[in-house]
């Protein structure tokens, strides 16, 4: 938004019936203080005349103001400022003349309002005004302004999660080339020399690549549908490795069926079998473990492989779950890496249950 005093802006001109109302309230609570103040200052005349007159210029000028802004609705600071004081200006006369009416009605003393009082009386309204529409107006403009940095920092948040989202939709439609290579070349190689074991790749490997593409459409997906994946994406690795591969899951009932978003612990398996025990001459185990407290999922993912030396916490995958996590979730989402004694790591992630 352009701060200029010329400037555009939306003041949102709503006047509902409640609104008015309560504006109504205020002045008439200010009028009755003004009143009191009056009647403390000048003994010589009662408290009713100054109520009926203060009462006539606070609800006359807050009535023109209300009825201004309604039908011109400036746009532009300058006019509002123009708008108001020229409200003003009619509202003080107005109720000059109608307190000056109700008194005589009343056959109540009253101020003698000659000209030259009539005159100072409302330039000093009008001055009063001016002051008090320049603090009104810059206050506006400082909350135009930050919700306007807000608005844009929402924006920016968004179109960064969006294109997050995008390349993980990516990565969910594909499958890593060597993996899915390697994988077929051992299903051709065991087809001759141990075909139950190559049918059982071959199973795992479709298994795999069905709940892959399963997943490429929703937001979210619950845990157990990531282990299903996971957990044939281990059978093939453990076909390959053999007996240096062993893993076990610890998943209760009661975190199975909660929400996860995709693509937050897959990444976290490969690159504990890519780095951690693939590497090792005598590979290693895999555990999974799942618990709910207090309001969070926590996920473990711990191995005894190689450990953070032959890691790489900055990696493309790691990185990403690292991100996704802090646009999904905020401060409310963790994602830590640590040593696992006496061999390996810990990969821990931590998100808010929103059953």
């Amino acid at each position: 938004m352009n701060d200029s005093s010329g400037s555009s802006v939306d003041l949102n001109y709503q006047f509902t019936f409640k609104k008015v109302m309560r504006d109504l309230l205020i002045v008439c609570v200010l009028g009755i203080l003004i009143a009191l103040l009056l009647r403390l200052a000048d003994e010589g005349r009662d408290f009713l005349s100054y109520l009926i007159m203060s009462q006539a210029f606070g609800l006359a000028t807050c009535l023109m103001m209300i009825f201004s802004l309604w039908l011109f609705k400036p746009r532009q600071w300058m006019s509002l400022f123009a708008v108001i004081l020229a409200a003003v200006g009619c509202g003080v006369l107005i109720g000059m003349q109608t307190g000056r009416w109700i008194l005589e009605s009343l056959h109540l003393s009253g101020p003698a309002w000659p000209a030259k009082e009539i005159v100072r009386t409302v330039l000093l309204a009008l001055f009063l005004c001016a002051a008090g529409t320049y603090f009104f107006i810059t206050r506006k403009r400082l909350r135009l302004r930050g919700e306007s940095l807000e608005k844009e920092r929402i924006r920016r948040a968004e179109v960064e999660k969006e294109a997050l989202e995008a390349k993980f939709r990516i990565l969910q439609a594909q499958i890593e080339p060597h993996f899915l290579f390697n994988t077929l070349s051992n299903v051709v190689s065991l087809i001759d020399t141990d075909p139950a074991r190559g049918k059982a790749m071959l199973l795992d490997l479709t298994r795999y690549l069905r709940t892959s593409l399963a997943r490429t459409m929703p937001d979210k997906t619950t845990l157990n549908q990531e282990m299903q994946m996971i957990s044939a994406y281990l059978n093939i690795q453990k076909i390959r490795m053999g007996e240096r591969l062993s893993f076990s899951f610890d998943i209760p009932e009661d975190t199975g069926q909660l929400p996860l978003p995709p693509m937050l612990l897959q990444p976290l398996v490969e690159n504990a079998v890519k780095h951690g025990l693939e590497p090792k001459i005598d590979g290693g185990k895999i555990d999974i473990r799942a618990s709910r407290d207090r309001g969070m999922l926590k996920i473990d993912v711990t191995d005894t492989g190689l450990g953070l030396s032959s890691f790489n916490p900055g990696g493309v995958g790691l990185r990403n779950v690292r991100e996704r996590i802090e646009l999904l979730y905020g401060d409310q989402g963790r994602f830590t890496l640590l040593e696992n004694a006496p061999t390996g790591i810990q990969a821990t992630i931590e998100v808010p249950i929103h059953d």
